[in-house]
């Protein structure tokens, strides 16, 4: 397995940008995703670091030596690629140990190998080996596709675009859980890209947050979910995202409309003064720090119920106040009291709410006692 250094990638498509002078460090065995909305370069990333994509500038180093300009083969990698790239006319043994038959494997030891990778992949042996992929559903093309990746004698970096992304709901779940655990058995360095940031969440070790070319925050999930540094990375985590209001700071509280929140608690009196001076800030929370009553409680917020979704064994109301559309995430049992068009009233978690800047969206560093309760 191996560490991956990208130093100063910088990547055009004609005239447009795509990767403006990145640089990322991996770490051995680590399960790194890269996620971020389409189209913000992480296809391109990754082919950069398998040697697919050689027109850009910067270098790439695996284990501290230059891989830059050494071909795909040179590299010793394995991919998975999102539509699979399964051989039609091959069935799925014989896709899965192709690499070895391309080396003139003896067939004893292809056999070995099939064996020890189907029981890792956990694929059914007696019904699917024999099947075409055109026989297969996508959840075992997407395991035939993995198998093949594996067979290969100990590949420097295991490298997944998209994998999951043609499964339906329940079976990506049940993928997801398959990968963790294969990869953690495997001990490999993987790199991971998706446009889902929960399976980026349930998958990685890290996660690089990709968006207009740049790495915007890099962290574990939880620093990514509870500590993101930008609104950005706030809004994009979350089954609801995260909730913003728009208000001003004065006299140690957070005022929109007719509503205050004390803030003292979240940074000191010199930040609270300079806060003061900005028109405008943003405070966000996310659904799940939102509670709810149908009778007016102190501090509480008037709104109209718009929408109710329920997803078992939890729900979101989406509720209606002012301007603002706010999204909450209870239990089912918690609502048989509420229905659509009715009044109910909000209550913030005041411990759980961030601030940022709106220009640039950028955090406004809360006190590292505050940071304790997210």
């Amino acid at each position: 397995m191996s560490e991956i250094f990208l130093q100063d990638i910088t990547k055009y498509y004609g005239k447009n940008l795509i990767l403006d002078n990145i640089s990322l460090d991996i770490s051995d065995r680590e399960f790194f995703v890269i996620t971020g909305p389409s189209g913000c370069g992480k296809t391109t990333v990754l082919r950069i670091i398998a040697g697919l994509d050689t027109d850009y500038s910067g270098k790439i180093f695996f284990d501290g030596f230059d891989f830059t300009n050494l071909s795909p083969c040179q590299r010793n990698i394995s991919m998975v690629f999102q539509d699979y790239a399964l051989y039609p006319n091959l069935v799925a043994k014989e896709n899965i140990t192709f690499p070895l038959k391309l080396k003139k494997y003896p067939q004893e030891k292809i056999s070995q190998k099939l064996r020890s990778t189907i029981d890792l992949i956990d694929i059914g042996v007696e019904r699917y080996l024999d099947y075409l992929p055109k026989e297969l559903s996508a959840g075992h093309k997407q395991r035939v596709a993995t198998g093949r990746a594996i067979i290969k004698e100990s590949p420097r970096v295991f490298l997944m675009d998209e994998p999951l992304s043609n499964l339906d709901a329940k079976i990506r779940m049940n993928t997801k859980t398959y990968l963790k655990k294969l990869v953690t058995q495997l001990k490999s360095t993987t790199v991971y890209v998706t446009a889902d940031s929960s399976e980026a969440m349930a998958l990685a070790d890290r996660i690089g947050v990709l968006n207009n070319g740049k790495f915007i925050q890099v962290g574990s999930p939880y620093d990514i979910y509870y500590h993101p540094e930008n609104m950005f990375v706030a809004d994009f985590f979350g089954t609801l995202g995260i909730n913003f209001i728009y208000g001003t700071v004065k006299n140690k509280k957070f005022c929109f409309d007719d509503y205050n929140f004390d803030i003292s608690h979240y940074t000191n009196n010199a930040k609270l003064k300079e806060l003061y001076k900005e028109p405008e800030l943003v405070l966000g929370i996310r659904p799940e720090n939102i509670s709810f009553s149908v009778k007016p409680m102190e501090a509480s917020i008037k709104s109209k119920v718009d929408l109710i979704q329920r997803f078992s064994p939890k729900a979101n109301i989406r509720c209606k106040f002012k301007n603002y559309i706010l999204n909450v995430i209870c239990f089912t049992k918690d609502m048989h009291e509420i229905f659509r068009g009715m009044d109910i009233y909000l209550n913030f978690d005041i411990s759980k709410i961030l601030l940022f800047y709106p220009a640039m969206g950028n955090l406004i560093p809360p006190l590292a006692r505050f940071l304790s309760h997210l």
